[in-house]
């Protein structure tokens, strides 16, 4: 696919090239659902939409990394290099788009709706701890995983990728996305402690 960042040279050129493949459409739309939802809803001062919308959120988030995971991950690596390498070019400039804000608007969320039941007021060891779980996946989202992927983004629109580099990025996205997981069941548990129901 042709693109005005065929050589990024810098980060920025390579979140450009992410936003580009991805369609800019596609990311903007991306970020008005997934940051204005939670935003929408703090700011109308209803507990239960904000509520929903928290759980909305994160059950898409929870979802999209399960199905990515174990079941379309896996199935690409079955599949042939060509065919794989194809709908990889399509698929991860998309899921970065989706699943970068999306973190954002689910962890906000998730604060913005403590802050609005009052749990902020005296905080348990439960709130404590889905606030440093929210921080770790953050710091992991945006960080190293945010890295590998761009760069296999990178990778999948050379002319002639280089498919030991994108498995070597492939097998670090799958490592750094296993830990977003295991920080995913972590603060799940975290919130069922705080409803009471540990």
């Amino acid at each position: 696919m042709a693109s005005t960042y065929n050589n990024p040279t810098s980060h920025g050129e390579e979140i450009g090239l992410v936003v580009e493949l991805a369609d800019r459409q596609f990311t903007v739309v991306s970020i008005l659902i997934t940051l204005g939802m939670p935003v929408l809803a703090y700011l109308s001062g209803n507990t239960a939409l904000m509520f929903y919308t928290h759980v909305a959120l994160g059950a898409f988030w929870f979802g999209l990394d399960f199905f990515f995971k174990f079941v379309l991950g896996p199935s690409l690596d079955a599949a042939p290099d060509e065919a794989a390498g194809a709908v990889n070019q399509q698929l991860i400039p998309k899921m970065v788009a989706v699943a970068e804000p999306l973190s954002l608007g689910v962890i906000g969320s998730g604060i913005g709706l403590a802050a609005m039941l009052g749990y902020w007021t005296t905080p348990s060891i439960w709130l404590w701890g889905a606030l440093g779980i929210g921080i770790l996946m953050l710091i992991n989202g945006f960080g190293p995983l945010h890295l590998v992927t761009t760069k296999m983004v990178v990778e999948l629109n050379q002319d002639a990728p280089d498919g030991d580099r994108l498995d070597e990025l492939f097998g670090k996205a799958m490592q750094w996305g296993l830990l977003q997981t295991i920080f995913m069941l972590a603060i799940i548990l975290m919130m069922l402690g705080l409803r009471g129901v540990l």
